[in-house]
C-alpha cells in the first residue's frame, strides 16, 4: 500500500512541477506578445508641450507624444487636435528611463459623468 501511495504522490508532485512551469512560460510568452509595454486607460486632461496628461483611476499619468505616435479614432487616423480633454483614450506606453513614451493613442468618445447604456446596445 505504502508503494502505491508513493507512486501516486509522486506522480502528484511531477504534474504540479509540469504545470507550474507551462504556467511560466505561458505569462511569459503573453509578456513579450504584448510588446512589453503598457496600457494606460481614462480620459484627457490636457496637451500641451508634446505631453497628453490622461486621468485614471489612479491618478493623472503624463505621456510624451512624439511624431511617432499613432493616433486613431475609430480606426481611421487622428490628430493631436482631437485630443481634447474629457475625450476617452486608451494609450499604449512605452517606458524609456523614466519617461512614458506613447506608441499608440486610441481615441473614444468623450466622457460624461453619466454612464451610457446606449454604448451597450
Amino acid at each position: 500500500m505504502n508503494r502505491k501511495l508513493n507512486i501516486i504522490t509522486n506522480l502528484l508532485r511531477r504534474s504540479a512541477v509540469l504545470l507550474l512551469g507551462l504556467a511560466m512560460l505561458a505569462s511569459t510568452t503573453l509578456v513579450f506578445a504584448h510588446g512589453g509595454m503598457e496600457h494606460v486607460m481614462g480620459t484627457v486632461v490636457k496637451v500641451a508641450n508634446g505631453v497628453l496628461t490622461v486621468k485614471t483611476a489612479k491618478g493623472n499619468v503624463d505621456v510624451a507624444l512624439t511624431d511617432k505616435t499613432e493616433l486613431t479614432s475609430n480606426n481611421q487616423p487622428a490628430q493631436v487636435a482631437d485630443l481634447k480633454p474629457g475625450t476617452r483614450v486608451v494609450v499604449d506606453v512605452m517606458e524609456q528611463g523614466k519617461t512614458k513614451m506613447a506608441h499608440s493613442v486610441k481615441l473614444g468618445a468623450p466622457g460624461n459623468s453619466e454612464h451610457s447604456h446606449e454604448a451597450h446596445k
